[in-house]
């Protein structure tokens, strides 16, 4: 039952839906990258070393932006800090081939990140900056 420290099952699918095609097209693998949303007041992130390809309702961290939320991504502070500039809103990182530097752990500037009115609009945007650099780099 959705409740102040739980997502709803409308959420809960929307990130399933959004981490699913992440992981379809590649953008993501293993516990690669991150999603959340913030509406204003809520903050719902996906817990560290989640599959996005696997999310259940218990992957989902759900607060205050700038509360202690003990298990959420590595990437939080990033996430808070694009919130704190843009507001409300949605934000992908994903790890498109050849995003991250051979060695490159932890949180950071690696990667591809995305924000959008909503999620799905998110993920978009990461299709389309990958497609966008690899016709780049086949010129």
């Amino acid at each position: 039952m959705p409740g102040p420290d739980r997502p709803g099952p409308d959420r809960v699918a929307e990130f399933r839906a959004a981490g699913r095609t992440l992981f379809s097209l590649a953008l993501v693998k293993g516990s690669e990258g991150n999603l959340s949303v913030f509406d204003g007041r809520t903050l719902v992130i996906t817990r560290s070393g989640v599959s996005l390809a696997e999310i259940e309702p218990a992957d989902l961290v759900v607060g205050a932006l700038g509360a202690d939320l003990p298990g959420a991504s590595v990437d939080l502070e990033e996430h808070r800090r694009l919130y704190g500039r843009r507001g409300p809103g949605a934000i992908v990182h994903a790890h498109p081939p050849g995003t991250v530097p051979e060695g490159a752990a932890g949180p950071g500037a690696h990667g591809v990140y995305a924000y959008a009115d909503e999620l799905e609009a998110a993920v978009e945007e990461v299709v389309r900056s990958t497609r966008r650099d690899v016709g780049r780099t086949r010129r």
